[in-house]
């Protein structure tokens, strides 16, 4: 059952939803989508290749910690596979030859 909700900050919406564990578990797991966010750090999901999660949910990204023939990599689900984003060298302000390319 999908359920399509827009959030209004401070607004309590009634859903008619049954607040039982029973009736909960049929809204399934809920996915939120954020427009923007600034002022802020964000921490991916920590994954090896070995504990990624089914693909195809199109846009989700993660941290796998092995991802890269043993090293850290990002990785974007566009739905069909996990794709890999390599990390290139440390972050430097001095050093603009070097840029970060996906493969």
């Amino acid at each position: 059952m999908a359920v399509t909700a827009t959030v209004t900050r401070g607004f309590t919406f009634a859903t008619g939803v049954e607040t039982d564990a029973a009736s909960l578990n049929l809204l399934g797991e809920p996915t939120v989508t954020v427009d923007s966010i600034s002022a802020t750090s964000v921490t991916l999901e920590n994954k090896t290749v070995a504990t990624l999660p089914s693909n195809g949910t199109t846009g989700r990204m993660i941290y796998v910690s092995d991802g890269d023939g043993g090293d850290p990599c990002l990785a974007v689900d566009n739905g069909t596979n996990w794709l890999r984003v390599n990390l290139g060298s440390a972050v430097s302000a001095t050093d603009a030859d070097e840029y970060l390319m996906a493969e």
